[in-house]
């Protein structure tokens, strides 16, 4: 028979089992909560993660579209600031030309219209630099371009300028060459055309055609360009361009 003793021993065993269960599973209650809560937390970084990696990537992406639009409009800005400064050196040269025709009643005189190398009529452009025929009503310089001979002038960038009566039709320009095919014949309506050497390709000229013509093509309007015969001969003198400036009696009129 149990006694008083081992009862209450036994109550207590029972009843410290009981509030040590219960711990436990206060315990675990707090452990899986915790748990829970790390676990969410590891989420909410996970996708703080995931979304600071989308956007870096969309920020990657809009960087490097912006890198390339920007160096095509650099490029292209480039291109025109070019484009501008040739038409302009060569506008002025065609005013120059004017102010002298104005000034003396006269244009340049020719140069052999029978030089092989032009096989047309060059006009010599010492007297734009310099008086030296005595022309009394002359009133120059009316370029400050150097001499480069008797019938060119030196371009600041280019291999050199010239002025070239031409006649004014389709029939030259692009891979048909002015020599042969743009000479004043008799009875043929003429130009005067200012000319520049060393043009490195056509995607300049398509900008001044652009400027000048709204783009109607290399043998049209008043700014036409010729690519040469060859490659060897555009590694020494590049493409051609011209600019129509004014009407010029025919020579063989």
């Amino acid at each position: 028979m149990l006694s008083r003793k081992d009862v209450m021993f036994g109550f207590e065993t029972r009843w410290s089992k009981k509030q040590s269960g219960g711990l436990f599973l206060v315990r675990l209650s707090r452990l899986t909560f915790r748990l829970a809560e790390d676990h969410q937390a590891r989420r909410v970084q996970t996708a703080k993660g995931a979304m600071f990696g989308l956007d870096a990537r969309i920020a990657l992406a809009i960087f490097g579209a912006l890198s390339v639009i920007s160096g095509a409009a650099l490029y292209s800005a480039i291109q025109g600031a070019k484009a501008t400064a040739l038409l302009t050196s060569m506008q002025e040269a065609g005013k120059a030309w004017e102010m002298y025709y104005l000034d003396t009643g006269t244009t340049l005189p020719y140069s052999d219209p029978t030089f092989a190398t032009y096989n047309g009529y060059i006009l010599e452009v010492g007297n734009l630099v310099s008086n030296s025929s005595n022309i009394t009503s002359w009133q120059g310089p009316y370029l400050s371009n150097d001499v480069q001979n008797v019938h060119s002038l030196k371009h600041n960038v280019y291999k050199g300028l010239y002025y070239i009566a031409l006649k004014d039709d389709t029939s030259w320009g692009d891979n048909v060459s002015w020599k042969a095919s743009g000479t004043c014949l008799a009875g043929d309506k003429c130009f005067i055309w200012i000319k520049v050497n060393g043009l490195p390709d056509e995607a300049l000229a398509k900008k001044i055609d652009t400027m000048v013509d709204g783009s109607d093509g290399a043998k049209n309007g008043n700014f036409k360009w010729w690519v040469g015969t060859d490659d060897a001969d555009r590694a020494v003198y590049g493409m051609r361009y011209f600019l129509k400036v004014a009407p010029i009696k025919n020579p063989k009129d």
